[in-house]
């Protein structure tokens, strides 16, 4: 049975971040799942390098998503790190890097298995598609209430 609590810890879901670009983003997800234990210093560069070449961004509706991950040789425990963001932040689509939207709810995957990254993908865009899942993310600080209504939602 694939079981995805172990990779979501309240000290890495983080409420209405104000940062003014992706790459402070990125140091920001990074520094606290390197300071959780989860991923080895070499982490942040390998999301900066792999955003690069195929950015995570995702539209749907009116709400911009980013699922920023990198290669399992830079995690040392699998988790989540969630972020919402104060101000919204440009990203590229996945689908199409020369198309840019702004991005309000950040999921950063550290795997250590390659194969759980397509099966927490895929539950992540099951979420993505339940709007009033996503309204309640963008508007609440409460982060058990987070860690609760992801876990009703398949992330447990």
């Amino acid at each position: 049975v694939y079981e995805v609590d172990m990779y979501f810890d309240k000290k890495l879901i983080n409420t209405f971040v104000n940062v003014d670009n992706q790459e402070e983003l990125f140091r920001f997800m990074s520094d606290s799942l390197y300071d959780s234990g989860c991923v080895k210093d070499s982490f942040y560069d390998g999301i900066v390098s792999r955003e690069s070449e195929y950015p995570t961004g995702i539209q749907i509706g009116n709400v911009g998503f980013a699922i920023p991950h990198t290669d399992s040789k830079h995690v040392l425990e699998s988790q989540i790190c969630f972020v919402s963001l104060k101000k919204t932040i440009l990203f590229a689509d996945m689908t199409d890097i020369n198309n840019k939207f702004p991005v309000n709810l950040v999921f950063m995957l550290a795997m250590k298995e390659p194969g759980d990254q397509i099966k927490t993908l895929q539950k992540l865009m099951e979420i993505f598609a339940n709007e009033e899942v996503i309204s309640f993310l963008l508007e609440t600080d409460n982060k058990d209430e987070i860690l609760n209504i992801l876990k009703e939602n398949g992330i447990d």
